[in-house]
């Protein structure tokens, strides 16, 4: 669950947040003047995100093939793949 919290309880809390970041993968979204600023968040994610965009950038029909893949499966078309064992 994500926790909205201002920019001056961030700057207050930064070593608690980063401390529940780390240990409990809480996720923080900082706000300013009622705005969405900035978004704490585990490591781990941020660098699932940049292989996420790396992925679609690099493969600019990922989406396609993925709801060709979906559609594929709804309708039964597809083989179901097993990994042979030496």
């Amino acid at each position: 669950m994500v926790r909205f919290i201002s920019i001056t309880e961030a700057k207050n809390k930064l070593p608690e947040l980063t401390r529940r970041i780390q240990r409990l993968g809480e996720s923080f979204v900082i706000v300013k003047d009622s705005e969405p600023v900035s978004a704490m968040i585990p490591f781990e994610e941020y660098e699932s995100f940049l292989e996420t965009l790396d992925i679609l950038e690099s493969e600019p029909d990922i989406v396609k093939k993925l709801k060709k893949a979906e559609s594929e499966i709804k309708t039964g078309k597809y083989e179901v793949w097993k990994a042979r064992r030496k």
